[in-house]
C-alpha cells in the first residue's frame, strides 16, 4: 500500500471530529467559499495546524470544481493535499549512519508513537540490529508500562524512570548506557504535545540539548 493508500484510509478513519462533522458539512454540496471556510475550521481544529490548514484549502478553492461533491471525493481531495504537503518532508531511516542511531518520537497526544516503537523495534531486530528503548513519556498515565510490554515482546531492553521524572535525565542515561552497551539503535519515547505546550516543548528542547552534550550527531534529523 502506497503513502497515498495509507493516508486515504487514516484520513477516513483519523479523528472522530474530521471523520464525524465533514459529513455534515458536505452532504452533497457545492465548494463554495462558506463550505470551503466550515471545511478550514474543521482542519484547524483537527489539529491541522493554521497555516496547513489554510494551504490546504486554498489550492482545493483553485480547482474550481463545479456542480455537487460528495463526501467521499473531499476526502480523496484532502488525502492528495496532504499528502503532497507531507512527501517533500519525508524520509527514510538510515541507522546505519550513526551509532547509537537515535529516534526520538514526537507527536501529539493519540499519534501512536509508543506502538510505532515497538513495531519498529521488531523490524530493527528482525535486520539483525541491536535495540535499546527508553520511556521517555513519564506524562501520561501506563506510557511506561505499555513501553515496557513494547520491550518484552521485542525482547529488548526498556530503559525507565518513574512517573513524573526526569525525562531529559532518562534520555541522558538511556545514550549512555546504549553508547556503553554498543547499542545499534535508540529509539526514545516522549510525551505527547502541542506546540502550544509551552512547558512540554521546553521539555523537548531540553531532551535534545542533553542528548548533543553526550553525542552531536544523537539528535541530528534526516533533514539537516
Amino acid at each position: 500500500m502506497g503513502i497515498f493508500d495509507r493516508l486515504k484510509t487514516g484520513l477516513s478513519r483519523s479523528s472522530r471530529a474530521l471523520g464525524e462533522n465533514l459529513g455534515s458539512i458536505i452532504g452533497r454540496r457545492r465548494l463554495d467559499k462558506e463550505t470551503l471556510q466550515e471545511l478550514e475550521e474543521l482542519l484547524i481544529s483537527s489539529d491541522l495546524g493554521l497555516s496547513a490548514s489554510a494551504d490546504i484549502i486554498a489550492n482545493i478553492a483553485q480547482k474550481k470544481i463545479e456542480g455537487d461533491v460528495s463526501e467521499a471525493e473531499v476526502k480523496e481531495m484532502l488525502a492528495s493535499e496532504i499528502t503532497d504537503k507531507l512527501t517533500p518532508h519525508s524520509s527514510a531511516l538510515n541507522p546505519d549512519t550513526y551509532q547509537p542511531y537515535v529516534i526520538l518520537m514526537t507527536g501529539v497526544n493519540g499519534a501512536g508513537k509508543t506502538t510505532t516503537i515497538g513495531k519498529l523495534a521488531n523490524k530493527f531486530q528482525s535486520e539483525g540490529k541491536s535495540v535499546m528503548l527508553a520511556a521517555g513519556d513519564t506524562f501520561r498515565a501506563a506510557a511506561i508500562e505499555q513501553l515496557t510490554i513494547w520491550g518484552e515482546r521485542a525482547n529488548v531492553p526498556v530503559i525507565t524512570t518513574k512517573q513524573g521524572g526526569d525525562a531529559a535525565g532518562l534520555a541522558y542515561d538511556a545514550l549512555q548506557q546504549a553508547k556503553t552497551s554498543g547499542t545499534d539503535i535508540l529509539m526514545i519515547d516522549t510525551a505527547g504535545r502541542l506546540q502550544s505546550n509551552t512547558d512540554l516543548m521546553a521539555e523537548l528542547e531540553k531532551i535534545i540539548r542533553v542528548l548533543r552534550k553526550i553525542d552531536p550527531n544523537s539528535a541530528t534529523s534526516e533533514e539537516e
